[in-house]
């Protein structure tokens, strides 16, 4: 029997119509139908009308739903009865689930616009028929893709010669001529090639679609084979392969036998082409069967993109972006978009334009030429900090990110990656910066950066052997004028003093006020000849003198006065920022007392505390020794009063003089190099008393805070000691918190980091202690694996009277709560600063308005109020 009959032509294919539309033929027109669902919203008409706009040789018309009886939306229905080769959906933004008719098996081409979180729904819908799907980009950036992509959809379907020229024929001629007829359409309508073959193994039944899919001529199935020359064939063209390997692993070696291998039920083949067949076969109970091969092309393919998606923003979920971007191979720009205009350029100005020709602010061509050089290599780049100006002329900070791509063979196909705006966090550092080192009348450096600048000054001397020298100048009588003539005149006098000053000296020198009516100037680079640094620095003074002494103008009035001026020089022997300031503020005294409007060196005679503080040295060396040490212990609270933890303080009980305050026995500690077997007696006996806290459930919980100095941590063992302490005594890391201050951030922050990371890895915490007070930690916040920021108690205990000091600690925890630290408030000791700092979104304190530092035994009678 002949597989086909010779009945009249089937009617063609065509664009699926509602009520009343006419069926028309498929076969391409010239100008290409393509109908566009979902064009309702305004975003999708614009790109309708964008797509019509730029492919005139395109006849784009929306469409509608056709509902049911049932008012189901079915299949689209073209404004206009014409034939339409490709549809296009716009997906509704939200929606969760394809239309029904979407979700059924068609022949038209399809193209699905959707946003990234629908993209999931792509796989379903391709693999109901052939089609492709792009996702909506910011600004229509991805109607491009749209375009190119529907053309190749076009472009594989239009039809490659005559319609078929009849139905396939039944093996059933006792059926009704209506069932036949039902049957015949049928299988003539299938998107599935399907063949049948009966109990003798001969072909009985095929539609054209197989023919179209196996590439089969129809002479060959019209002479009824059999299964096993129909394979033999196949062979024979190479379908399967040299050794079968266009077919799948669990049915290679069924076609490759000569029979009695039962077919897989469900198996993969490619043919020769690349197209990818599913191939069903199903036993039939008179011993036939029937196989179908189903085009899974589309849906493997649309499988290796979602794959690739899903590896290309999996990639990118550890960064913290606010958009994507990517690079081609020569690190152009291909691919830019995010929720609002980043770059403060339109996308088509940044597109085909590399990082170093947008330019940046901050970099030089030898940071641009680093930065090739690490692209180049290949190696991903975190944080890269980019200052830009705005078309509106305004300044502006990105932090970009950036992984390279490569193909599947490992070829280098561009970069890839994130940016966010840190124009917000720029802005909040340089506030606190300006809060906390320059003085709001003058603006002049503070007494917090002078310290910062004459630490330097001291390391610097000692490296190039020259000296500097450190000048305390008050302004003489100046309450007078403040009692007479108001404050107000008093802050004018200030800042001419300062404008004086500045004329004074050159700009490496440093002129600062120090507080009040005194004032600071720091220079170096003097002669490294004790005399001639003697005679250059009171060659300075007295230009200084000379200078402040000439009348001032006041609000059109005359006023005069004079200075008294205290100097000190330092070099390789330089003492302590505290001891060279406090030598310049003795020389500044005995100015005053000679007389005012006078200059004084500081005399060696003054050092009477120097001898004092040898022989504490060498009492303190014998008190690590002999037990005279001790640790208290302040409360750390939350905002209920309920304690989180307690700072362990060292306490020194002297044999004869009694207790030592730390102030006075830890400086010379620090300068003795005392401070490192101090510090290790810390550790120890603090991961002891997390111990015997840990064996009452009212203590188990508490966070014990060890301050550590910079001596200590640069020690090289300084980790293992840390580790060895915690493990000896059995201590949990977790509840082991180490205080740092910002002068660790001075040098060698890189090595600071890792020995942090090494610590913190084990479970060990860390604090930022005196948060504030230094001067280098707001470059390197963000990069310390710290927990917990410590206000210094200098800005609490004048927040309710400062402004200053209110605007920095305010602005200190907002900087905390957009880095997600925690805040610890020192120095707590009225309810009206608790109140100020919980108003402001603190949530710990620490100060003795919750309880003085003390032995652990009056802490845990606190924590348990019956012991």
């Amino acid at each position: 029997m002949s597989a086909l009959s010779t009945a009249p032509p089937a009617a063609p294919a065509q664009c699926p119509l509602g009520t009343g539309g006419a069926p028309v033929s498929t076969a391409m027109a010239a100008r290409p139908r393509i109908g566009w669902v979902g064009a309702g919203a305004a975003p999708a008409r614009a790109a309708m009308h964008w797509l019509a706009s730029h492919r005139p040789d395109w006849e784009v018309s929306p469409a509608e739903f056709a509902a049911g009886s049932d008012g189901v939306a079915r299949s689209p229905v073209v404004a206009v009865p014409q034939a339409c080769q490709a549809l296009v959906l716009d997906l509704e933004r939200g929606a969760n689930a394809l239309p029904d008719w979407a979700a059924q098996a068609r022949t038209q081409p399809l193209v699905l616009c959707l946003d990234p979180a629908q993209e999931a729904l792509a796989a379903r819908a391709l693999r109901l028929g052939p089609g492709d799907y792009v996702l909506r980009a910011e600004g229509g950036a991805h109607l491009p893709q749209l375009a190119q992509r529907l053309a190749a959809l076009l472009q594989a379907h239009a039809p490659h010669g005559p319609m078929p020229a009849a139905l396939p024929a039944l093996p059933w001629p006792d059926e009704p001529p209506s069932q036949r007829a039902l049957l015949q359409t049928t299988l003539a309508s299938m998107s599935q090639g399907l063949y049948t073959v009966g109990p003798d193994g001969r072909i009985t039944v095929y539609n054209d679609r197989v023919l179209e899919l196996l590439e089969l001529p129809r002479e060959l199935l019209d002479a009824r084979p059999t299964l096993m020359e129909l394979k033999q064939l196949q062979q024979a063209r190479g379908d399967f392969g040299e050794s079968a390997e266009l077919v799948d692993a669990q049915a290679r070696a069924y076609v490759q036998s000569a029979g009695g291998l039962p077919s897989p039920a469900v198996y993969w083949r490619r043919t020769r082409h690349g197209r990818t067949l599913e191939v069903h076969t199903t036993q039939l109970p008179d011993g036939g069967m029937v196989r179908t091969f189903t085009d899974v092309t589309d849906h493997v393919r649309t499988q290796a993109e979602l794959r690739v998606s899903e590896a290309r923003f999996r990639s990118l979920s550890d960064l913290s972006s606010d958009w994507y971007w990517e690079q081609d191979a020569s690190f152009r720009f291909i691919h830019f978009v995010g929720g609002r205009n980043p770059v403060g350029m339109e996308p088509g100005e940044v597109v085909g334009r590399t990082r170093w020709e947008l330019g940046a602010l901050n970099m030089t061509e030898e940071d641009w030429a680093a930065h090739r050089r690490l692209l180049d290599a290949r190696e991903p780049f975190r944080e890269l900090e980019l200052q830009r100006l705005a078309s509106d002329g305004t300044a502006y900070w990105v932090s970009i990110s950036g992984v390279p791509v490569f193909d599947e063979a490992g070829a280098f196909q561009g970069y890839r990656g994130v940016g966010r705006s840190i124009t917000d966090r720029k802005q909040v550092e340089a506030e606190i910066e300006r809060l906390a080192f320059f003085d709001v009348l003058t603006g002049l450096p503070n007494r917090r950066l002078l310290i910062d600048r004459l630490y330097r000054a001291t390391l610097s001397v000692g490296r190039t052997g020259r000296h500097g020298v450190l000048l305390f100048i008050d302004l003489d009588n100046f309450k007078d004028l403040n009692d007479t003539l108001g404050h107000d005149m008093g802050d004018r006098l200030l800042v001419q003093v300062a404008q004086r000053l500045q004329g004074c000296v050159r700009q490496s020198d440093t002129v600062a006020r120090f507080g009040g009516d005194e004032f600071v100037v720091l220079a170096e680079g003097l002669p490294a000849e004790a005399w001639a640094a003697s005679a250059d620095a009171s060659l300075l003074a007295r230009k200084i003198g000379n200078a402040l002494s000439l009348p001032y103008l006041l609000d059109g009035i005359s006023h005069h006065s004079t200075p008294s001026i205290g100097l000190t020089l330092f070099g390789e022997s330089a003492g302590s920022v505290d001891d060279l300031l406090k030598h310049a503020d003795m020389a500044m005294y005995q100015a005053k007392a000679a007389g005012r409007n006078a200059v004084r060196f500081f005399d060696p005679g003054m050092q009477a505390a120097v001898s004092a503080r040898a022989a504490l040295e060498a009492e303190l060396r014998r008190a690590l020794q002999g037990g005279e040490l001790m640790l208290h212990y302040q409360p750390i609270v939350d905002r209920r009063g309920q304690m989180l933890g307690a700072e362990a303080l060292v306490r020194w009980q002297h044999p004869q003089r009694g207790m030592v305050s730390p102030g006075e026995f830890i400086p010379v500690a620090e300068q003795s190099g005392l401070i490192v077997p101090l510090g290790q007696w810390v550790l120890e006996h603090g991961c002891r008393q997390l111990v015997a806290w840990s064996r009452s459930a009212a203590t188990a919980h508490l966070v014990l805070s060890v301050n550590v100095s910079v001596r200590q941590f640069r020690q090289p063992d300084f980790v293992d000691q840390v580790l060895q302490a915690l493990r000896e005594s059995g201590a949990q890391p977790r509840l082991f918190k180490i205080e740092l201050t910002e002068s660790l951030l001075l040098t060698d922050v890189e090595d600071v980091i890792a020995r942090m990371e090494k610590l913190r890895a084990h479970g060990v915490g860390f604090s930022l202690d005196d948060f504030g007070t230094g001067y280098s930690s707001l470059s390197y916040l963000k990069r310390l694996p710290i927990d917990q920021l410590k206000i210094d108690q200098g800005f609490v205990r004048d927040v309710l009277t400062d402004p200053n000091d209110a605007a920095i600690v305010r602005t200190i925890l907002a900087l905390a709560h957009s880095l997600d630290l925690d805040v610890v408030a020192e120095g707590v000791e009225t309810t009206g600063q608790l109140q100020f700092l919980q108003r402001h979104g603190c949530h710990a304190f620490q100060g003795y308005l919750f309880g003085r530092p003390a032995p652990a035994t009056v802490l845990e009678r606190a924590v348990r109020p019956a012991l």
